[in-house]
C-alpha cells in the first residue's frame, strides 16, 4: 500500500511540474484571444507560384515596443493562389501591437526588381475576441540604378 501512495504522488508531482513549465510562444502571460487574419496576393510579376510558396513568408505580431519579442500562434497556407494567414492567442486587452509581414526569400520579380509587400508594418490594438483583418499585395519596385523611360 505504501507503494502505491508514494507512486500516485510521484505521478502526481511530475504532472504538476510539467503543466508548470510548459508554455507556447507567446510567453504564458503574454497570451489573449485576439485574431488577427488577411491574405498577401502576389502581382502577376511575382513568383514562384508552385507548391507551398508561402512556406517562408515572414509574418509576426508584435508588441509596438519590442520587436524581438513575436507572439501568438501562426498559421501560413496556400489558398487560391495566394497566401492566407492566421495568427491568435494574441494579447487582447488594448496592448499597442505591431504586425510585420516580409517577403519570402525564394520570391524574384520578372525584371530582377525585389519584392516589396504594401502596406508597410501596421499597428493593431485588439480588443477581447476581436478579430482584424488586414491585407498585403506583394509587388515589384523597379530595379535601382535604371533610368525611367516615361516623358513628363
Amino acid at each position: 500500500m505504501n507503494r502505491i501512495a508514494i507512486a500516485i504522488a510521484i505521478l502526481l508531482l511530475t504532472t504538476a511540474a510539467g503543466c508548470g513549465t510548459s508554455r507556447n510562444a507567446t510567453g504564458g502571460a503574454r497570451e489573449g484571444n485576439g485574431t488577427v487574419t488577411g491574405i498577401i496576393t502576389l502581382a502577376d510579376e511575382v513568383g514562384p507560384k508552385t507548391g507551398d510558396f508561402c512556406a517562408n513568408l515572414g509574418l509576426k505580431v508584435t508588441p509596438a515596443g519590442t520587436p524581438e519579442d513575436v507572439l501568438g500562434n501562426r498559421t501560413v497556407r496556400v489558398s487560391r493562389g495566394r497566401c492566407s494567414y492566421h495568427v491568435n492567442n494574441l494579447p487582447s486587452g488594448g496592448e499597442q501591437l505591431a504586425l510585420s509581414v516580409s517577403p519570402s526569400p525564394a520570391w524574384q520579380c520578372a525584371n530582377g526588381a525585389t519584392p516589396t509587400i504594401t502596406p508597410d508594418a501596421q499597428p493593431l490594438q485588439l480588443k477581447d475576441y476581436q478579430a482584424e483583418t488586414r491585407d498585403f499585395r506583394v509587388s515589384c519596385t523597379e530595379p535601382t540604378g535604371e533610368a525611367s523611360t516615361t516623358t513628363p
